[in-house]
């Protein structure tokens, strides 16, 4: 790669990174004022957690299938970060198995609602906690190597591989979700770049999307500051 080469940008890899930790902790918050009497608020963190899973197995589905393969031929000292990294994948696999159930036992009438709650509390906790250590080795370990051994125009390309082969499941949810993570010119390129059913389904769903974060997370900022646990 010749050293005048542009470099990738990985504003939109690194705004994923921040919605998804910024996002699971104000779930973390909002379970923790959840109420019983709040049964539309109850329904609306169940399924919000199921559309926040169907986001995380996309982006882990990008990268077990394109971008970290990719990264593990051209750069063989990748190997060891790369394999912990699908370690930390197959355990949040695990997570997110718990972790739908118990949003689903949050809104089961024949549940005591305060072992409901404790129980989604618990693991929503553990997975907050996986997922910013697992992000922070990604932040710090991965992604410079895609500055220092890839060119803008080959990291553009193999993203945008990952990009064609999205699943269909899920794409209600992670599709406005992906969108609002991003602003400025990095939305304007996302939206110029995305395939036409994307940007349709976009217009079609972002205000669905908006009315389920409103009905989850009213009363619970997102501007609330992450702690960090590192």
């Amino acid at each position: 790669m010749a050293s005048m080469e542009p470099t990738p940008d990985l504003r939109f890899y690194l705004a994923i990174h921040a919605t998804l930790r910024s996002d699971i902790a104000r779930y973390v918050r909002a379970v923790e004022r959840a109420t019983e009497d709040e049964r539309s608020r109850r329904v609306a963190l169940r399924r919000w957690a199921g559309g926040f899973v169907g986001e995380l197995l996309e982006h882990h589905h990008a990268e077990d299938e394109h971008l970290f393969p990719d990264l593990r031929a051209r750069v063989p000292a990748s190997a060891a970060v790369l394999d912990r990294l699908d370690g930390d994948h197959r355990h949040m696999d695990e997570l997110l198995v718990r972790w739908t159930d118990a949003a689903r036992g949050l809104t089961d009438r024949g549940r005591p609602f305060d072992v409901a709650r404790r129980e989604l509390l618990e693991v929503s906790v553990a997975l907050r906690d996986h997922l910013d250590e697992h992000l922070a080795v990604e932040d710090a370990d991965v992604l410079p190597l895609f500055v220092r051994h890839y060119s803008a125009a080959e990291f553009d390309a193999v993203q945008g591989a990952a990009v064609r082969d999205a699943r269909k499941q899920g794409r209600t949810f992670y599709v406005p979700w992906i969108v609002e993570a991003v602003d400025g010119d990095v939305r304007e390129r996302l939206l110029a770049e995305a395939p036409m059913p994307m940007r349709i389904l976009w217009w079609a769903t972002r205000g669905r999307h908006a009315r389920l974060v409103e009905a989850a997370f009213a009363g619970v900022p997102a501007e609330e500051p992450v702690p960090s646990r590192h």
